[in-house]
């Protein structure tokens, strides 16, 4: 199985990309360092602040989660912090949809 490797914001463990639907996984941690690179000369981000991580042990054991408040049934709910907004049971989009 071929690895793929993510930039992610060590402190908040969000996954850094260009766009917001822009390639998030990368093929070789080469080409990741790279992209972490040219993010850092057009001030996407700060190459002290970010790191670069094979993507199997970024979920497994880096991802950070947050609690959210299911917006229909008021209760708690565990999620990645990288969940996007239309699939966060908190925001009106997800419900919306």
């Amino acid at each position: 199985m071929a690895q793929s490797f993510v930039i992610y914001n060590k402190a908040t463990t969000e996954i850094i990309t260009e766009r917001a639907y822009s390639k998030k996984y990368y093929a070789s941690e080469a080409a990741a360092k790279a992209a972490l690179t040219r993010f850092a000369k057009k001030g996407i981000c700060v190459k002290d602040e970010v790191a670069v991580a094979e993507l199997n042990d970024f979920y497994n054991n880096i991802e950070k989660y947050e609690m959210v408040t299911n917006l229909m049934s008021g209760k708690q709910v565990r999620q990645s912090v990288n969940t996007p907004r239309c699939c966060d049971v908190s925001s009106e989009l997800y419900w919306a949809m």
